[in-house]
């Protein structure tokens, strides 16, 4: 599981590692290959995070993203009910035109990619800012996906006593991030209001 502390670690390693250093590394060494695995992790969560964002809003397109969070059906194992596919579809870009008013042009991108998602089976967790990361048994030989649970986690959206969503910077809501770009780091991953989950699996 990642949680905020260990986010906020990945980061600093991200940014701290010698950039330089870890392209001339071999994949023996493995320090590019684990810099771009957690940098990759960085960008999910803040993704993420910015997705949730954009679904707290006042819009039509927030209030559908929304609508795909709170009527996610979990426990799917045939992952084919219609609330399963519109989740991976919004997760893999596929939905991107909600996502027009804030990333015009689709720039949005996908979070996860779809060869990706197929090792998961997605489950939404509506009272928790953390997400988890369990593998599913197999005894086995002859293992098939999905291979791991992945929980989103999808807290309750702030009233507006605690917080002004319309306060969110737009910098840091609307900022584009490229999760396969292996030489883009991050500069801004955690939200700017503590409501919004820090992590992703």
């Amino acid at each position: 599981m990642i949680t905020s502390q260990s986010l906020k670690q990945l980061h600093s390693f991200v940014v701290s590692t010698d950039t330089n250093k870890a392209s001339r590394a071999s994949d023996s060494d493995g320090v590019k290959t684990t810099q771009n695995y957690y940098n990759r992790i960085v960008k999910q969560c803040k993704k993420l995070a910015q997705l949730v964002a954009i679904s707290w809003l006042e819009h039509e397109n927030s209030e559908q993203i929304r609508w795909i969070f709170l009527h996610f059906k979990n426990n799917d194992f045939q992952r084919q009910s219609p609330t399963y596919i519109a989740m991976v579809d919004l997760l893999t870009g596929k939905k991107e035109d909600l996502l027009e008013p804030w990333f015009p042009d689709k720039s949005f991108g996908a979070i996860f990619d779809q060869e990706e998602i197929d090792y998961f089976l997605l489950q939404v967790k509506w009272d928790t800012f953390e997400g988890s990361l369990q593998e599913i048994p197999q005894p086995s030989l002859e293992q098939k996906g999905p291979f791991f649970i992945m929980t989103l986690p999808y807290p309750p959206k702030p009233s507006a006593e605690n917080v002004n969503l319309n306060d969110v910077p737009r910098a840091w809501l609307t900022s584009k991030v490229d999760v396969n770009n292996p030489n883009e780091i991050v500069s801004d991953p955690f939200p700017p209001v503590p409501y919004l989950p820090t992590t992703c699996s």
